[in-house]
């Protein structure tokens, strides 16, 4: 295909395995060769809402004009007690130890919009700025990473935040989830690390076919499964 994918040690993120499940042709045109280019609007409003929160919590910065609508909930980030980082960028290896973002040895990396901790507990949320979707391997990935990098913490209340919907997907994990939660990911994984070393990366019909994917060497571009 053009791109030397083992010249470097295999490494995912959770949205490039979702992205791979969704179709492996299109993540391969995206998210590796990126051949193809794709300027998405909804995208573009969410990175922009993203930062404008980073900077609303951590300093103080007043919302932009289009996203005053959020600063109550701001507030109530803000007012919650305890250390407070913001996109948090946490990276492990294959070991499940705590490893800098761009080490050699990275395996998996997290980005986290807010965490607070408070003693043993940690806080940890992720801004979604499109319509609500459960998502609990997302939920389950955020902890699991928080309490391989602190080991004092033993429990994480983690929460997607859909903010354009006051509403949030919740979920709870202590220190004795953390084998289920890789259990349950890890054979996924494997798929992902199976297409990178084969380069394989056949096409998958799905919802985004038809107006939502630019790969148009793909035959079900424009159509999907009709």
């Amino acid at each position: 295909m053009g791109v030397d994918l083992m010249s470097t040690p295999f490494a995912w993120s959770y949205s490039r395995l979702v992205n791979y499940e969704t179709c492996p042709k299109r993540h391969w045109h995206y998210d590796i060769a990126k051949d193809v280019g794709d300027f998405n609007v909804a995208q573009g409003e969410g990175h922009e809402a993203h930062k404008a929160f980073e900077l609303r919590i951590a300093k103080n910065q007043p919302l932009p004009l289009p996203l005053v609508q959020h600063e109550p909930i701001m507030v109530k980030l803000a007012a919650m007690p305890g250390e407070t980082y913001t996109e948090l960028k946490l990276a492990l290896s294959r070991e499940f130890k705590a490893v800098g973002f761009f080490d050699k040895n990275v395996w998996f990396r997290t980005v986290i919009d807010l965490c607070k901790v408070v003693r043993n507990l940690a806080v940890v949320l992720d801004y979604k700025t499109g319509r609500p979707k459960s998502d609990a391997t997302q939920l389950a990935l955020m902890s699991a990473t928080v309490m391989h990098y602190l080991p004092t913490i033993k429990r994480v209340r983690a929460g997607l935040l859909f903010v354009n919907h006051a509403t949030a997907e919740r979920a709870e994990f202590v220190r004795d989830s953390i084998p289920e939660i890789w259990n349950e990911v890890l054979p996924r994984v494997a798929k992902l690390q199976m297409a990178v070393e084969t380069q394989e990366f056949p096409p998958k019909p799905n919802g985004l076919c038809k107006k939502w994917c630019h790969v148009t060497s793909c035959p079900y571009h424009g159509r999907g499964t009709t």
